[in-house]
């Protein structure tokens, strides 16, 4: 009964380690942003933005605000670019003017 306990327990510890080295393997990825003024006149341009624009490769989110006319992106650059993003709107049928941050 002993052994049985002795090796169900080192089984268990092997599987939380092998999880503990597999999770320090993963990459780190460091997302960027980027903010468009975008042509959107209406709730059905959100609503056609929103359709399309989040699944584009790459986006770790998207956030579309008529008020304001602007589109939203974290993004990862490994796998897209702003470039990419501003042409993914325009491929829509709106401007993409990228909003240049103030430090």
């Amino acid at each position: 009964m002993k052994t049985r306990l002795t090796l169900l327990v080192m089984a268990i510890l092997m599987m939380v380690s092998v999880g503990a080295f597999a999770a320090d393997k993963k990459k780190q990825v460091v997302y960027e942003e980027v903010t468009f003024v975008t042509d959107i006149e209406c709730k059905k341009c959100v609503k056609k933005c929103e359709a399309n624009l989040p699944y584009e490769k790459g986006i770790k989110d998207c956030k579309i605000d008529l008020a304001t006319r602007t589109v939203y992106f974290k993004f990862d650059p490994a796998k897209t670019s702003r470039d990419k993003l501003a042409k993914a709107i325009e491929k829509l049928g709106y401007s993409a003017s990228e909003v240049q941050k103030v430090q």
